[in-house]
């Protein structure tokens, strides 16, 4: 059998099927991806589904499998499309190749390969040997943005970080004062509630705590989860009276150094707050240590909110995986700038994002990109 199979017409509508169904996944899955699948008979979907959340619970094959079979649906001769290799290996469940080939799936069509060493290309060797057409590397770009987050994690073992800005036309997170709300509308923040649904941890630095006293959870209508809060705070002047600290139903790590006194560190944990003790760089918290530290507390993918200065630090120490920018059609003129501390010798060192996705929202405009 060839290594790949032919393309067929229809794959591309199918593959966008299994796309959707990833995305509702998004948020609920990790450190797992979230993967969507569809089987398609006869020109028609006859069973979809994306990774449950939970270790144990089942994938996204096994899912679109088993509602095919709920409508008495015949898998045999039917194509598969999923986002990523389907695993191969027992882990915290049974392989998805062996569901597939016992199903009598003929045709395979894959996003991206599943760079888990316990899969990486096994799952496609499987299926080819069970004489099962292969397609790999189908719609890779748009399959490796779903999973854009889980393909960094399972390589580099640390977390995938995004940054989101919020800003005017020229460029402004703030009035000279630091008045910023609401410099974008309801829609394009609705939009920022949804990424942080979508990462495991938000993080700001104290300044904006002391500025804005946030929440950094999600506040819209409907089942989502909340992320774990992170707060760079140097030197321990986290006030005890913070929103923050009011909500313990989810984790809240204070990143600071050993300039924050051992009283205000036990009166922080006595609030339920997680100190997380890093090296100093310039006097402020190490953020590369941080990001790797954090990892192993079971945070995966990290959304930087602000303000200016962790976002430049972010940047200008290359710890940005993903950019999300999002602009209003407003002109501020003086005020507070969104990098204010990132600095560049020669403009040829300037980052650029690469895979550039452009996406309007109402009168305002989302760009976003990798570096």
């Amino acid at each position: 059998m060839n290594k790949n199979a032919p393309v067929l017409a229809g794959d591309q509508q199918w593959m966008r099927a299994a796309l959707e169904q990833a995305r509702t996944g998004l948020g609920w899955t990790s450190p797992r991806p979230s993967v969507g699948c569809v089987i398609v008979r006869d020109g028609k979907i006859i069973g979809g589904g994306h990774t449950t959340p939970g270790n144990g619970n089942p994938h996204a094959e096994i899912v679109a499998l088993s509602q095919a079979q709920e409508r008495g649906e015949e898998t045999r001769g039917a194509t598969a499309y999923v986002t990523l290799e389907p695993c191969s290996h027992f882990a915290t469940t049974p392989p998805c190749t062996q569901s597939l080939i016992k199903a009598g799936i003929a045709r395979v069509v894959a996003g991206v390969r599943d760079p888990n060493p316990a899969v990486d290309g096994r799952g496609y060797a499987q299926l080819r040997e069970a004489e099962i057409e292969v397609v790999e590397n189908f719609m890779v770009d748009e399959c490796a943005r779903v999973h854009d987050q889980f393909l960094k994690h399972i390589v580099h073992q640390v977390p995938f970080v995004t940054l989101k800005c919020a800003t005017s036309l020229d460029g402004k997170i703030a009035l000279p004062s630091g008045e910023s709300q609401w410099i974008t509308g309801e829609a394009t923040r609705r939009r920022g509630h949804i990424l942080r649904h979508e990462h495991d941890a938000v993080l700001v630095g104290i300044e904006t705590v002391l500025q804005d006293d946030p929440q950094l959870n999600v506040r819209l209508e409907g089942n989502w989860k909340q992320p774990a809060r992170i707060v760079l705070d140097s030197h321990g002047r986290m006030p005890l009276h913070a929103k923050l600290l009011q909500d313990t139903t989810v984790p809240l790590y204070i990143a600071t150094t050993s300039a924050m006194t051992e009283e205000k560190r036990e009166a922080l944990e006595s609030r339920g707050a997680k100190i997380v003790v890093c090296s100093s760089n310039n006097g402020r918290v190490d953020l590369d240590e941080l990001i790797r530290t954090i990892y192993h507390r079971g945070v995966y993918s990290i959304l930087i909110e602000g303000g200016a200065s962790v976002a430049s630090s972010a940047l200008q120490e290359n710890l940005v995986d993903k950019m999300v920018w999002f602009m209003a059609p407003i002109i501020i003129g003086k005020g507070r700038d969104s990098l204010a501390e990132f600095t560049l010798s020669r403009l040829a060192d300037a980052p650029r994002l690469r895979d550039v996705q452009i996406e309007q929202i109402g009168d305002e405009v989302m760009w976003s990109g990798y570096f």
